[in-house]
C-alpha cells in the first residue's frame, strides 16, 4: 500500500515526452521523434475504439479445436484471470491507502537518519577546506622550529617533533620523506649501491647485511676472513680443507682475535717508533701494504705465494739430503749440530752416512726413540740459532710464526699429548696420510 501511495504521489508515465531533452545527438532525437510518432499512432487507435471489447465465441472455437482438455484448460484460465481482474478494478484502492498507518514510522526515521548524515558530511566537509586553508597558509618545514610552535595547528606540531627526531630533512624544501616517490628514490639507491658492493645481479634485499648472508656468500665476498679463518682451521685441527665448517665456534674466533691484537699490538708499537725516530707525514705497518684499501689483496696474495715458494724450497732441501721425516735421527749439517748431537746422550749414539752425495749425518742416539718435540720449541730454537748468527727475525713475522706455533701446540689437549702423528704413527706415515693421492707430488714423496 505504501508503493501505491508513493506512485500517486510521482509523476505519470504519460509524462516521459520530456525525456526528449536528454537526448543528445541527431541519432538520438530522430529515434525519439519516431519513437513518439508511433506511440500518437498507438494512442489515436485506442481512442477510436469507444465501443466495448467483443466477447469471446466460446461454441465457435470449441468447434475449431479438436483437443477439448486444451479448449477446456484456456477457458477456464480465461474466465479465472478475469474475474480476478474485476475483483481488483471493483476495489477502492483510494480507501486502502488511507487506512495504511504502519510503515510511516519507519521512513520518517529513514528522512531523518539521512538528514543527519547530510549535517555530519558538511562538517567533514567545511574541517577539511579548513585544514586545506591552514596546510596552505603554513609555512614550508624548513622555516619551522621548536621553539616557535604553531598553538592553534596541533597536525604541524607533531610533524615537526616526529620529524626532528626520526628524520633529517627539516632542511629539504623538496622532498618529502614520507612520500612513495621518496621511498622509490631509496630503495633504487639501495639496490644500486648493493649492486656495486655485491655485482651478482641479486634482487633480493632480505639479506642485504653481510652477518644475514650465507657463510659461503660472506667468504666470497671477504677473501681476507676466508684465508684467514681457513688457515685457522688447519693449524688448529690438521684437518682438510673440504671439511672447513660452516660456522666455526665462538671459542675460536676468540682466540683469532686474540692472535691479531697480539700481532697488530707488536706492528704498532714498531710503526710508533719509526714514526716518532722519522717524524715522517705518513708511516706503515711492517708486512703491510702502502694502501690497503686497493692493493691489500695483491699484495698479501704475493706474500702467500713467497712464503710458500720458501716452504717448498726449503721441504726440497729437506728431502734432498734425506732429512725429511726422519724421526729415529739426528740430522747433523754443522759443526753446533754436531756438537748437540753428541750432548743429548753423551757420545753413547750412532753416526750413519749414506754417501758422499748427501751432505747430512744421521746421529742415532742410544736407548729410547726421541720424541716428538713440540712446535713452541722448535720456534725457540730456530729463533736462538737466528739471532746468534746475526739474522734476527722480524718482530712481526716473529710474533706471526710464534702464534702459529702455539695454535700447532694446541692440538694437544684434544689428541693426547700428540700434535702431527697419531698415536704410534710416525711423521712420514701422517704426512702421507693428509696428501691427497690426486696430488702430484704424490709419487715423488
Amino acid at each position: 500500500m505504501l508503493r501505491r501511495g508513493l506512485r500517486n504521489a510521482l509523476p505519470k508515465r504519460d509524462r516521459w515526452h520530456a525525456l526528449q531533452e536528454y537526448a543528445l545527438g541527431e541519432t538520438n532525437q530522430e529515434e525519439f521523434r519516431l519513437l513518439r510518432a508511433r506511440d500518437s499512432q498507438v494512442g489515436s487507435l485506442i481512442s477510436s475504439q469507444d465501443s466495448a471489447p467483443k466477447a469471446i465465441d466460446w461454441k465457435a472455437w470449441e468447434g475449431k479445436i479438436s483437443n477439448k482438455e486444451v479448449f477446456g484448460c484456456l477457458k477456464s484460465f480465461h474466465e479465472q484471470q478475469s474475474a480476478l481482474l474485476e475483483t481488483v478494478l471493483a476495489e477502492d484502492h483510494k480507501a486502502a491507502v488511507k487506512k495504511q498507518t504502519e510503515g510511516w514510522q519507519l521512513f520518517d526515521e529513514s528522512v531523518a537518519s539521512c538528514q543527519k548524515s547530510v549535517e555530519k558530511s558538511e562538517t567533514i566537509l567545511k574541517n577539511g577546506a579548513r585544514a586545506l586553508w591552514i596546510s596552505f597558509q603554513n609555512p614550508p618545514v624548513s622555516l619551522l622550529s621548536q621553539s616557535e610552535w604553531l598553538d592553534a595547528d596541533q597536525y604541524w606540531q607533531a610533524f615537526v617533533e616526529k620529524h626532528h627526531f626520526y628524520h633529517n630533512h627539516l632542511a629539504s624544501a623538496v622532498e618529502d620523506p614520507e612520500s612513495k616517490d621518496y621511498d622509490a628514490k631509496q630503495k633504487n639507491d639501495l639496490k644500486s649501491n648493493w649492486e656495486r658492493f655485491d655485482g651478482r645481479g641479486t634482487t633480493r634485499q632480505n639479506n642485504k647485511l653481510l652477518y644475514q648472508r650465507p657463510s659461503f656468500e660472506y667468504y666470497d665476498v671477504m677473501r681476507g676472513p676466508l684465508i684467514e679463518h681457513m688457515i685457522f682451521y688447519l693449524s688448529k685441527t690438521g684437518g682438510d680443507a673440504r671439511m672447513f665448517p660452516e660456522v666455526m665456534p665462538t671459542k675460536w674466533f676468540a682466540e683469532i682475535y686474540d692472535i691479531r691484537f697480539k700481532l697488530y699490538n707488536v706492528l704498532q708499537r714498531r710503526k710508533r717508533l719509526e714514526h716518532e725516530a722519522s717524524w715522517s707525514r705518513e708511516c706503515f705497518h711492517d708486512f703491510h701494504p702502502h694502501d690497503l684499501e686497493h692493493d691489500g689483496e695483491a699484495w698479501f696474495s704475493k706474500l702467500i705465494a713467497k712464503e710458500s715458494t720458501a716452504t717448498e724450497l726449503c721441504a726440497a732441501r729437506l728431502m734432498g739430503n734425506f732429512i725429511l721425516f726422519s724421526d729415529a735421527y739426528v740430522p747433523v749439517q754443522t759443526g753446533m749440530a754436531f756438537y748437540k748431537a753428541l750432548q743429548m746422550d753423551g757420545g753413547k749414539g750412532t753416526f750413519f752416512s749414506l754417501g758422499a752425495d748427501v751432505n747430512c749425518l744421521f746421529y742415532k742416539p742410544a736407548g729410547e726413540a726421541l720424541p716428538m718435540p713440540d712446535p713452541v720449541e722448535c720456534f725457540h730454537s730456530l729463533a736462538d740459532h737466528a739471532s746468534l748468527t746475526g739474522r734476527k727475525f722480524e718482530a712481526g713475522y716473529a710474533t706471526a710464526f710464534e702464534s702459529f706455533t702455539e695454535v700447532l701446540q694446541s692440538r694437544q689437549a684434544g689428541l693426547n699429548g700428540c700434535w702431527f702423528t697419531a698415536p704410534g704413527e710416525t711423521s712420514s706415515d701422517a704426512f702421507m696420510r693428509r696428501l691427497k693421492k690426486s696430488d702430484p707430488s704424490f709419487h715423488i714423496y
